[in-house]
């Protein structure tokens, strides 16, 4: 007994593939554009010579939100992260920012 090749799922299986690679496709050509979220940036002072350490937020929708939450939000930092922050660092300034500050901007 000879089995009957099945023309309709063979045609199915090369449209799905064909939309797939049209849709890689079209989303490899796509920008993504700023990322949603704010940078912290917490410029120190220490004896170690670290200048700045940069947080992403990607909870944060704007710089207003990431301004009325940062002092809650440096305190906790200091807290969490002390092998990355010297203990002898004094924070000199912060800022929020919707670009990274390695793009200079």
């Amino acid at each position: 007994m000879r089995r009957i090749p099945n023309d309709c799922s063979k045609t199915t299986i090369n449209i799905a593939a064909l939309l797939a690679i049209l849709g890689l496709l079209v989303l490899s050509g796509c920008n993504p554009g700023k990322p949603n979220g704010v940078f912290l940036i917490i410029n120190l002072e220490n004896s170690e010579n670290i200048k700045q350490y940069t947080v992403f937020n990607p909870y944060d929708s704007s710089v207003a939100v990431c301004n009325s939450s940062a002092k809650e939000a440096i305190a906790q930092l200091l807290a969490s992260v002390p092998a990355v922050i010297p203990k002898d660092s004094r924070i000199m300034s912060w800022r929020c920012s919707l670009t990274a500050p390695e793009t200079g901007q």
